[in-house]
């Protein structure tokens, strides 16, 4: 390939002179470093202490408060500019320390600082700490003067002046006093006004502002004496965006706020602050914190003198909170706005939780919740997994909750739940394994106040329910109670149970009506079905004493339903009893009353301690392999009961071919018999008057005669 040639038209740099060129690109280098060398000759000549001295007096003035600094610099940590230590801000009253911060950096634009110009692209405020001062009756004291923070133009101190960095504006009209809120103010609209005049007049060039490990602290006055709240831990990022000169976007982004038990991460954006339809955007999110903790630093519940304070007994630990908060800005000036504008969402989880009652615990597993506000009421639902099961509670509640027109208004709340299994029920010491599951919806409305027992309607199914102890056995194959409440008037429940039995005892169906208040429990009627006839019973229950009345009547009874077949017979029983619940079981040492009892008539299938009894008064008779059963005509008599022992005086026996007659006492909770008797023939001569004595166990009795007449 041949070489290009010297003169060639794709060469066309070749043809022009070189010392062309090369001296205009040393010119410009020249030039570029002269003017470098010239910034940072600025930079090292500028008198920081002057600089110093003029900021903290123009900050005094267009603040109305004492500012100081203690040393001004140029700073590289974070980019070229200056960095400020030692910064107080102090009210001039009383000269209380309202902001302290270790040291502040100005990001800034390097050229107009050799002006003497402070524009600031971005700022870092490293550790403030914030106090606000409260009067001894809790309201804030407002510190700051409300002189305008703009100036007309740029203010010249000594050799320097100050960046301009607020516009120029006419100086705000004064406004006429707003009308009276019809409802409890939350924020002084002067406040939200006054904000507003003094943001868009105050022009703010740094796009962001990052505030490191501050403080806030509460000071309350209480006569000469002060009180600091415990400080709350905050940082953020601030960014201000200005699209036009009056629209203004305020936007907190990376916000931690330490609170104690919580640590609250999350955003808040208000969008045209400037502007009357401004909103508020608010995205808080928690890190895992105990409840417990909680309710004991802020003292949500009373507190108990005779426990620890500490001890709340919650035990659920939230794994994360969420809040979602949307409202106009103007809605924060009173609680009917807020109320009717507000729109928000908070969800919360829970770690598993073993939830005590008593001297036990059970299982719950993870938790899971939501709460909306919308209008004036808050909608929101919780659900969860215990006992093999799901239970869920949801409802709406007015917001605020208490009014001046309703001081003590109900918290209304719905329970649902679905398949509990009883056998995953703690159980006390002694009692056998439960069995069954139960479901239902219930509404339980309580009073904010909590002087009322809560209002309860709804109903609950169990199917296949066991509950055994020592000394009782219990089982439903399907029972269904429903809940109904009235003002001013006790909860009363209806339970209806199908094939129940309790130890030796069956019934078909038992049905009943139960009234519940503080002081007492009601039965108002109720209806066992066995395999013949029914019993009736009503009684009442007192809480505090432990001490029950009942009243019963039984008609059309088989006796065999209630004696194993042992005893036959049609069966009429009435009666009253009263007494109270002892301390150790078995519930019969307290019982007192009166029992009557007739069965007629009475056929002894199956009972052969009955038969051997007769065959030593008669053996000639009851002996004998052809009776088949030991039929008589009537068996009955009345029973007074004290300490759960039955004492009679006229136990008869009648029929063929005696009439027997009984007087004494059977321990109900022994099961024992001290009793005597007398035998007297009816239809046979040969037969004589025989008295004897039973005692012993009421299963199998010992029989010793007393006694002969002819």
């Amino acid at each position: 390939m041949s070489a290009v040639s010297k003169d060639s038209d794709y060469t066309p740099w070749k043809n022009s002179p070189p010392s062309r060129w090369g001296k205009f690109f040393k010119v410009i280098l020249l030039g570029c470093t002269l003017l470098l060398a010239g910034v940072f000759a600025g930079l090292m000549f500028l008198d920081m202490d002057t600089l110093r001295q003029s900021l903290a007096k123009t900050l005094s003035e267009n603040t109305g408060t004492q500012v100081e600094i203690q040393f001004l610099d140029l700073g590289y940590s974070r980019g070229l500019g200056l960095e400020a230590g030692g910064l107080t801000v102090r009210d001039n009253e009383k000269a209380h320390q309202l902001l302290w911060a270790e040291s502040l950096f100005l990001e800034v634009k390097v050229l107009p600082l050799l002006t003497g110009e402070v524009v600031v692209e971005n700022a870092a405020i490293i550790k403030p700490r914030i106090k606000v001062y409260r009067d001894s009756r809790g309201s804030l004291k407002t510190e700051f003067k409300k002189t305008s923070l703009s100036s007309p133009g740029k203010r010249t101190v000594g050799d320097y002046s100050m960046a301009q960095v607020i516009k120029p504006g006419t100086p705000a009209q004064k406004k006429p006093k707003p009308p009276k809120e019809l409802s409890s103010p939350l924020i002084d609209r002067r406040i939200i006004d006054e904000f507003r005049n003094r943001l868009k007049k105050f022009h703010i060039t740094a796009e962001n502002i990052h505030v490191e490990q501050g403080t806030l602290q509460i000071v309350r006055g209480v006569a000469d004496e002060s009180d600091e709240s415990k400080p709350l831990g905050f940082s953020f990022d601030l960014k201000i965006r200005r699209p036009s000169a009056e629209v203004i976007d305020v936007i907190l982004e990376d916000l931690h706020l330490d609170m104690g038990p919580l640590f609250l991460l999350g955003r808040i954006e208000a969008d045209d602050v400037l502007s009357k339809t401004s909103r508020l955007e608010v995205q808080i999110r928690t890190k895992p914190f105990a409840i417990s903790e909680l309710v004991r630093v802020f003292k949500v519940l009373p507190e108990d003198p005779n426990k620890n304070s500490g001890n709340t007994g919650i035990p659920f630990q939230i794994e994360q909170l969420t809040l979602l908060a949307s409202c106009p800005l103007d809605s924060l000036v009173n609680t009917a706005t807020l109320q009717r504008d507000l729109k928000a969402e908070t969800r919360f989880v829970t770690r598993d939780a073993q939830i005590p009652i008593g001297e036990h615990e059970f299982q719950v597993s993870q938790i899971k919740g939501t709460a909306k506000w919308e209008g004036s009421y808050i909608l929101y639902e919780i659900q969860g997994e215990t006992l093999n099961g799901k239970a869920r509670i949801d409802g709406q509640q007015p917001f605020p909750f208490n009014t001046p027109d309703d001081p003590n208004p109900l918290l209304e709340t719905e329970i649902h739940l679905t398949a509990l299994d009883f056998s995953r029920l703690p159980l006390p010491k002694g009692w056998e394994q439960s069995k069954g599951s139960i479901s239902g919806v219930l509404k339980v409305a309580i009073p904010w106040k909590g002087e009322n027992p809560p209002f309860v309607t709804g109903s609950l199914m169990g199917e296949n329910l066991k509950l055994a102890g020592e000394s009782f056995q219990l089982f439903s194959q399907k029972t269904e109670i429903q809940f109904e409440s009235a003002p001013d008037k006790p909860v009363s429940m209806n339970l209806v149970s199908n094939q129940m039995s309790t130890d030796n005892l069956r019934f078909k169906k038992v049905t009943a009506q139960i009234s519940f208040s503080p002081d007492q429990v009601v039965l108002k009627r109720s209806t066992f079905s066995p395999g013949h006839g029914s019993l009736t019973a009503h009684g009442t229950y007192n809480v505090q004493s432990q001490k029950y009345k009942l009243e019963f009547l039984g008609r059309g009874l088989w006796a065999g339903d209630f004696t194993k077949n042992e005893v036959l017979g049609i069966m009429r029983t009435h009666g009253s009893v009263n007494g109270h619940v002892p301390e150790k079981l078995p519930g019969i040492r307290g019982l007192f009353g009166k029992v009557s009892l007739k069965i007629s008539p009475v056929n002894f299938e199956k009972a052969k301690e009955v038969k051997t009894i007769l065959a030593v008064i008669d053996p000639t008779f009851f002996r004998k392999q052809n009776i088949r059963g030991l039929r008589f005509d009537y068996l009955g008599g009345n029973f007074k009961i004290i300490n759960g022992k039955f004492n009679t005086s006229n136990l008869t026996l009648k029929g063929k071919p005696m009439d027997v007659y009984f007087e004494g006492l059977f321990d109900g909770h022994g099961q024992s018999l001290n009793m005597l008797g007398k035998a007297i023939p009816k239809f046979k001569r040969d037969l004589i008057k025989t008295r004897f004595k039973l005692e012993g166990p009421a299963s199998r009795p010992q029989m010793t005669l007393l006694g002969i007449e002819p």
